[in-house]
C-alpha cells in the first residue's frame, strides 16, 4: 500500500479536528482494526485458514473470479475494521456450536490439520479424518493413521478409531485403525480406551493393541518404530515379508506382489524411505524373481 501524501494527511488531519465526532469515528475505526488484528491468531480463525489450505493441497478445483468480483472482494476488505467488533463479539458463541468438517489424504500424502481449538492433527498416506466438535465434547472419527497433538481443555476430547473409542485430555498420540485392528501410542500424557467390554489406561510410552475382544498393552522400546512415519520412515524387526511389502504398498499406486508363498514367510528386518521403495522392489526383485509390482 503507498504512503499517503503530505497533502492528503494534512487534509486528513483538519478534518479530524474540524468535529469531535469526526475525531471519535476514527477511534472506532482504529480500535475495531486493532482488534481484527488481534483475532487473526484465534484458534477458530487459524482453524479456518488451514481448513482451506488443506482443502486445496488435497486436490479442490481452483475457483476463477472475475475482475469485478475482484474489485468487490477489495471493498468488502475496505469495509472489514467496521465489522471487526460484530466478528469479535461473534467468534465466541461460533465456537460452541456444533462444527462438522472431512479431511483426506491421498496414496503416499499427508496433511496437517488444525482444529477448532487449536488442536492439530497429521495425517498418514490414504486417511480420513472427520471432525466432529459440540459444545460439550471435542470428537473426531478416524480411518487410517493420525498423529494427535491435543491442546489442553475442559472439554474431553475422544478418538474413534475402528469401532473402539479413546479419551484424553491432551498430550501426543499415534492412533490407527486398520481392517480387524486398532493401536495407539501415547508419547505425551494418557488416553483411554472406553466402552465395550474394556477401560484401559495407555500410560507414556505404551502402545496398545485391539483385535477384537483381545486388547494388549506393552512397552514400546523404540517409538520410531510405530511413529516413524512421520518422517517418511518405516522400521521392519523380523516381521515376515508380505506384512513389510504390504506396509510398503500404502505409500505406492502400484503395490508389491509376491507369488511364491515361502518367499512371503521369509523374516526381514531393517528401515526404509517411503519415497524411497523402488530400491526395496529392485532388492526384492533380485532376491527373490517372483516378487514384482504389480502392473
Amino acid at each position: 500500500m503507498l504512503a499517503p501524501s503530505d497533502a492528503t494527511r494534512a487534509a486528513f488531519e483538519a478534518w479530524r479536528r474540524a468535529d469531535t465526532d469526526h475525531a471519535a469515528a476514527y477511534d472506532r475505526v482504529s480500535a475495531a482494526q486493532a482488534a481484527a488484528q488481534a483475532l487473526a491468531e484465534q484458534p477458530a480463525l487459524l482453524s479456518l485458514r488451514q481448513q482451506t489450505l488443506a482443502r486445496t493441497m488435497l486436490g479442490r478445483k481452483p475457483v476463477w473470479i472475475r475482475p469485478k468480483a475482484v474489485a468487490a472482494a477489495v471493498l468488502l476488505l475496505a469495509g472489514a475494521p467496521l465489522a471487526a467488533l460484530g466478528i469479535q463479539a461473534w467468534a465466541p458463541h461460533k465456537a460452541e456450536q456444533p462444527t462438522g468438517e472431512t479431511f483426506r489424504t491421498g496414496i503416499g500424502q499427508q496433511a496437517d490439520v488444525t482444529l477448532p481449538d487449536g488442536s492439530t492433527v497429521t495425517l498418514d498416506t490414504a486417511s480420513r479424518l472427520e471432525v466432529r466438535y459440540t459444545g460439550d465434547e471435542r470428537r473426531v472419527l478416524l480411518d487410517g493413521q493420525g498423529w494427535f497433538r491435543l491442546k489442553p481443555s475442559d472439554k474431553p476430547f475422544r478418538i474413534v478409531a475402528g469401532g473402539h473409542s479413546f479419551v484424553a485430555d491432551q498430550g501426543l498420540f499415534d492412533v490407527r485403525a486398520d481392517p480387524g485392528q486398532v493401536r495407539a501410542f501415547a508419547a505425551q500424557g494418557t488416553l483411554a480406551l472406553a466402552g465395550g467390554d474394556s477401560s484401559v489406561t495407555l500410560d507414556q510410552g505404551r502402545l496398545l493393541s485391539v483385535r477384537g475382544n483381545d486388547v494388549l498393552v506393552r512397552t514400546l522400546d523404540d517409538p520410531a518404530s510405530f511413529t516413524g512415519w512421520r518422517d517418511g520412515l518405516l522400521q521392519f524387526d523380523d516381521v515376515p515379508l508380505a506384512e513389510a511389502a504390504a506396509e510398503l504398498n500404502r505409500y505406492r499406486h502400484r503395490p508389491i506382489r509376491i507369488a511364491d508363498d515361502r518367499a512371503a514367510g521369509l523374516r526381514v528386518s531393517g528401515a526404509f524411505h517411503t519415497a524411497e521403495t523402488p530400491a526395496f522392489v529392485d532388492a526384492l526383485a533380485s532376491g527373490f524373481p517372483r516378487a514384482r509390482e504389480a502392473g
